[in-house]
């Protein structure tokens, strides 16, 4: 029996009895909403993720993004993949109908990414950067990066990531070093960020780096870090300093590479001000508090998956006999019917 990798019956009892999703379309941003368009969402998902999605997993995972000549190289079932998330609406499902949204409650849109996780989580991984980082500058970038950049994103015609963690800092952002000078409208950039997820690809035609940097002369510590949008190109399309220099690989999600991240080894690196100098830290917790969420959900949705495949593993499993059994002939069981297989089954779901 396929993976049903999250249980229909559990999510229609968490959205209307448990939730009330229902009564949400009384407001008037989701007033043209009902259970039939938060159905046919829910139906949508989870054809993707049990048609598509989940038969890519173990393919994406088993051949990881390979670097070649300076361009990650990922899975080509990613590239059927990326366009049917966006075709369903994913991308922009909760945003407003004037961003090319669809105005969904944040818990329908939630319920449909969670199948989708439990489908393929490293596929996911590139939508949810690409959701927060167009988020990011649809809540502090000015007109000029949200009709350029963020629109483009959240089309799916280009992919976002957040860079943060620098190799000689870890977590701790207080001493981030990536600089940041003025160049006319732009600023021009240099630093390393190591183990960015998602922060190369043959996917889109472009990828746009929401990124910490100093800009040179700002205090020290949290309160001198501002925050940039830095793509690969540049919006008339020419190189932008922006280069790969290695690929991580991390377990279970070996289909995202996580990269090291260079800025202006040529001097020529190029980014936009997101917002106001040194509030970057401000800013970057939204998209931050919206990744912790997705890793949560990822957690929920792996667990789910998981579950299933072990009942259909118990269920066809045959080892030992009943406790009752006198004869050692007899034919061996599934182990679903031991009961502490049982117990384990339990308490797993």
């Amino acid at each position: 029996m396929p993976n049903p990798l999250v249980s229909d019956r559990n999510v229609e009892f968490l959205l209307y009895e448990l939730l009330r999703a229902e009564e949400l379309t009384a407001l008037p941003y989701f007033a043209d909403h009902g259970r039939e368009t938060f159905d046919l969402v829910l139906a949508s998902a989870r054809k993707l993720a049990r048609e598509q999605m989940f038969p890519a997993f173990k393919p994406m995972d088993e051949e990881p993004p390979r670097l070649v000549n300076g361009q990650l190289r990922i899975h080509p079932a990613m590239h059927e993949i990326w366009p049917k998330m966006f075709e369903l609406g994913l991308g922009n499902a909760t945003r407003p109908v004037e961003l090319g949204g669809q105005q969904l409650p944040r818990t329908v849109a939630v319920l449909a990414a969670h199948y989708c996780m439990a489908a393929n989580g490293a596929a996911m991984g590139y939508l949810g950067l690409t959701q927060g980082a167009a988020h990011l500058l649809e809540a502090f970038g000015d007109e000029f990066l949200r009709r350029e950049f963020m629109t483009r994103m959240y089309a799916g015609e280009w992919a976002g990531t957040m860079a943060l963690t620098e190799p000689h800092a870890g977590s701790s952002l207080a001493d981030v070093r990536t600089r940041a000078r003025p160049a006319g409208d732009e600023w021009r950039i240099d630093g390393n960020k190591v183990f960015i997820s998602g922060g190369d690809q043959d996917l889109t035609s472009n990828i746009v780096h929401l990124t910490l940097a100093r800009i040179e002369g700002a205090p020290a510590g949290i309160k001198g870090v501002s925050l940039f949008a830095i793509p690969k190109k540049r919006p008339d399309g020419t190189d932008n300093d922006c280069t790969c220099a290695g690929v991580f690989h991390k377990m279970g999600w070996r289909g995202l590479p996580s990269i090291a991240l260079n800025f202006g080894e040529r001097g020529e690196c190029r980014g936009w001000l997101v917002g106001e100098p040194n509030r970057g830290i401000s800013y970057m917790f939204q998209m931050m508090n919206e990744a912790r969420l997705m890793v949560g959900l990822n957690a929920v949705s792996t667990a789910s998956a998981a579950y299933f495949e072990s009942v259909e593993y118990a269920r066809t499993r045959p080892q030992g006999r009943p406790l009752n059994a006198r004869d050692p002939n007899a034919p061996q069981v599934p182990i679903v019917e031991h009961a502490d297989v049982r117990r384990m089954l339990l308490k797993q779901k």
